[in-house]
């Protein structure tokens, strides 16, 4: 029998409901039964590899048996630390961003579109990235950010207004506009990244109860 740990305490097996038979299953049913009250998961590993790594494929994790051997261990946060960790590492993560872009407009300009191109194919992940953590906030915490509204702006219109000018962005790179693309990541881009640093620090007092 997998034996499964929640912050480092052993999780009674019976208590599993039919419906665990995979470890798909008991994380899409089970699982939260056995979080503390106010906190959220913040990693899960099996046999030492993290989930996130499994998640890729769901139809693996549906093939491990929760009856076989191996180990489950998953760590909690609470909500507020998931906020303020997740926000500061997002803050963090921006303002190296804003150096990267910098250079990339710089690069274009001068002709040096391969490095420029190179550099912000990293910066695109990047910001996938924060997307996706973002989405995790949404998730975990069961917000809604078309709720939230800063200068008179819903913090989905915010999301929108990325998603546009990531989208005019590569419009531009697939077209070669090399000059207009990079006037629009200094004109557009770096300034939006200004606001959300603003917009962080507003869902981060909104949501830290």
């Amino acid at each position: 029998m997998m034996k499964i740990k929640v912050d480092e305490n052993n999780v009674d097996l019976s208590a599993l409901s039919d419906k665990s038979h995979t470890l798909y299953d008991f994380i899409s049913n089970d699982i939260a039964g056995f979080i503390p009250k106010g906190s959220v998961i913040k990693d899960i590993y099996l046999n030492g590899i993290k989930f996130d790594e499994l998640l890729v494929n769901d139809e693996k994790t549906k093939t491990i048996r929760i009856d076989g051997d191996g180990e489950l261990n998953v760590t909690t946060m609470t909500s507020s630390d998931l906020i303020k960790e997740s926000i500061a590492a997002i803050k963090n993560y921006f303002n190296d961003l804003s150096i990267s872009l910098n250079e990339v407009s710089d690069l274009l300009r001068v002709g040096n579109d391969k490095d420029g191109f190179n550099n912000f194919a990293a910066d695109l992940k990047g910001i996938a990235s924060f997307v996706q953590m973002m989405d995790k906030i949404a998730v975990f915490l069961k917000i809604d950010y078309s709720i939230y509204t800063y200068k008179e702006k819903t913090i989905k219109g915010y999301f929108d207004d990325l998603e546009e000018t990531l989208s005019k962005i590569l419009e531009m790179q697939k077209n070669r506009d090399y000059i207009m693309l990079a006037d629009t990541i200094e004109f557009e881009m770096e300034p939006e990244l200004e606001v959300w640093q603003e917009v962080l620090e507003y869902l981060k007092d909104e949501l830290i109860l």
